[in-house]
């Protein structure tokens, strides 16, 4: 329907990882650093209300340090990620502030969980995916950014809804910090804006 007025483009930024159980922002201790990269496009039903859905590749995990102890362990959790936002823009011309919120499903595609003991590995394993509870995972996500006509930059928090598995009752949250190209469709010319995007 709206199809020939999208945007499209790769998305690649930084993430940091960790797993709580209070929710966003209530543990921001050991944060296990990555990347996301993927693909998303920007379907406009409104210059300022557009639907936004994404393929990303995505960590993640957690680090946890026990300085009494000496040891330390790091989960890291690679998922492809499929959300589906709604960006809500303040200004209906590129150049001005926007908010998304809306729901993805991940799917756990690969882990490793390490070890160790005064600053010495103990354990490298990976995590055997045919004993996983569910390799699928639901989260939601809320953002703010800054857009032009043809980049996008956002930062965006997340936490699953789901847990990990049903012995760790942990909720994976990601922070992200990403940067979007964002292609105009065929036959459009450049410098100009294809239909009503924000």
């Amino acid at each position: 329907m709206v199809g020939a007025q999208s945007l499209h483009g790769p998305r690649l930024g930084l993430s940091l990882a960790t797993q709580s159980v209070g929710g966003l922002f209530q543990n921001t201790n050991n944060l296990l650093p990555g990347v996301v990269l993927g693909y998303g496009a920007e379907f406009p039903l409104h210059p300022q209300f557009i639907i936004m859905p994404e393929l990303l590749w995505l960590t993640k995990g957690a680090i946890v340090r026990n300085q009494a102890q000496l040891t330390k362990s790091r989960s890291t959790l690679h998922y492809f990620e499929l959300p589906v936002m709604v960006k809500i823009g303040t200004d209906a011309k590129p150049g001005g502030i926007f908010l998304t919120v809306g729901p993805s499903i991940g799917y756990f595609v690969s882990g490793r969980y390490k070890t160790w003991y005064n600053g010495e590995v103990t354990q490298d394993s990976k995590y055997d995916l045919q004993g996983s509870d569910n390799r699928f995972q639901f989260s939601g996500g809320v953002g703010m950014g800054t857009d032009m006509e043809r980049v996008s930059f956002e930062f965006r928090a997340q936490t699953s809804f789901t847990p990990f598995s049903s012995t760790l009752q942990t909720q994976n949250i990601v922070y992200q910090l990403t940067f979007a190209w964002r292609f105009p469709p065929k036959g459009t010319k450049s410098g100009s804006t294809p239909g009503p995007v924000d």
